[in-house]
């Protein structure tokens, strides 16, 4: 850069697992400038995903993901962002208000990619990211190396306080859910019905995992996917705890951090739990590079991805035509036996 930056704003206000894996420009933003004070603009939803992040001065909320207003909503945080007298500002989720409010706050850098009115930016990169062809950290790893950070890419860190994992103590005993036995977690909702392994699958699963082994399994989602949690635990022919908008963000971490074991489709909490260093099984469906498992898979070592290809290009996505057959195709029988190898392993 040609000034050494020292009040710097990262923005990303999409959904919680695309900011959590956009945290690791924070740290890598520190470790080049470490005098930097660092504020993070996101949305109101996934601000509990960054706040107590020791390296994070300031959380700043905006709602992008709703384009009523946008332009209200550019002008109210450019002004926000120019009292606040930023001299660079990296934007990670491409959208037109970002990018007019760091022009209507004249940050002199502004660092981003080149789509979404991103003229309004002085130094872009081209937005490749729906090629799929590499992760979406080290995507972030390239524009970072506009501001000279060329380093490998970190881990994302999901920080949890002492305050929720005693809370989430007390959860687990007032509930019954021992310590002595290995918790496993499945969170069968999405936002995307073409994310989704079917409810049976998932109830067959967990059907057969209490079978095989001694442990506790608990069914988690936000208050928008009781329905798909509720037709899992009416299912399946076990004891299960179903515990689907229990939890805030907070909490859902915390409780994430006590389990041996994450299965999941492609969502946030894939992401969290990754993060806290709690091996994963995801499925994925669609066959969309952009949205694929090489661009989204759980960050690190000792997860399993499934993701099939039936042939029936091209994708269609949510309108699909053929009852999702890539998510069909993923065997009870291949989750099951990831499941058993994972757990053995961390006997």
């Amino acid at each position: 850069m040609r000034n050494e930056p020292k009040n710097i704003v990262v923005m990303r206000t999409d959904r919680i697992g695309e900011v959590l894996l956009s945290t690791i420009a924070v740290d890598r933003i520190k470790k080049r400038y470490p005098e930097a004070r660092v504020s993070f603009v996101t949305s109101e939803y996934a601000k509990d995903i960054v706040s107590g992040r020791r390296d994070v001065s300031e959380i700043i909320t905006v709602d992008t993901m709703d384009n009523k207003w946008w332009l209200v909503k550019a002008v109210l945080l450019g002004s926000s962002l120019r009292k606040r007298h930023f001299d660079a500002a990296v934007v990670l989720n491409p959208h037109r208000a970002l990018h007019v409010a760091c022009f209507l706050a004249g940050i002199p850098e502004r660092i981003g990619y080149d789509r979404k009115w991103g003229f309004l930016l002085n130094r872009t990169i081209r937005d490749e990211r729906d090629k799929g062809e590499k992760h979406e950290i080290e995507y972030t790893m390239d524009l970072l190396n506009v501001m000279g950070i060329d380093t490998a890419a970190p881990a994302p860190e999901l920080p949890v306080d002492r305050e929720t994992e005693d809370f989430i103590s007390g959860f687990l005993s007032r509930n019954g859910i021992r310590p002595d036995r290995p918790l496993l977690i499945i969170h069968p909702g999405s936002s995307n019905p073409a994310k989704m392994w079917p409810a049976d699958r998932y109830a067959e699963l967990i059907t057969r995992l209490r079978s095989s082994l001694d442990c506790q399994v608990a069914v988690v989602g936000d208050k928008k996917e009781r329905e798909p949690a509720e037709r899992v635990v009416r299912e399946s022919k076990a004891d299960v705890y179903d515990l689907s908008g229990e939890f805030d963000l907070k909490g859902l971490a915390a409780f994430l951090k006590t389990s041996a074991l994450l299965i999941t489709n492609d969502t946030g909490p894939m992401h969290m739990a990754a993060a806290l260093g709690v091996p994963v099984i995801a499925i994925f469906g669609r066959n969309i590079p952009g949205a694929g498992p090489v661009r989204w898979r759980p960050w690190g070592e000792g997860h399993v991805v499934f993701h099939e290809d039936p042939g029936c290009a091209p994708c269609y996505d949510t309108a699909c035509p053929y009852d999702h057959k890539c998510l069909r195709a993923v065997t009870v029988d291949a989750v099951l036996g990831a499941a058993l190898r994972i757990l053995s392993k961390r006997k």
